[in-house]
């Protein structure tokens, strides 16, 4: 079963910490989660608000890269 989709989480996620632009009402957030071997999201948090996904994508670029 390892490698299987479970849930709403995508296939390209594995165990490791991602991040995603999500647009909530009026704002942006990035979304931050560690995805573990058998596609549960841990440790789910939260960023922002942020004005416009432009500066939303630039923060999860930011931490994506800060994580590396």
């Amino acid at each position: 079963m390892m490698g299987e989709r479970i849930g709403i989480t995508p296939k390209s996620w594995t165990m490791e910490l991602h991040h995603g632009v999500l647009h909530l009402g009026k704002r942006w957030y990035v979304v931050s989660a560690e995805i573990s071997s058998d596609g549960r999201a841990e440790g789910v948090r939260l960023d922002g608000p942020y004005s416009d996904r432009e500066k939303a994508e630039a923060r999860a670029l930011q931490m994506r890269t800060d994580s590396d």
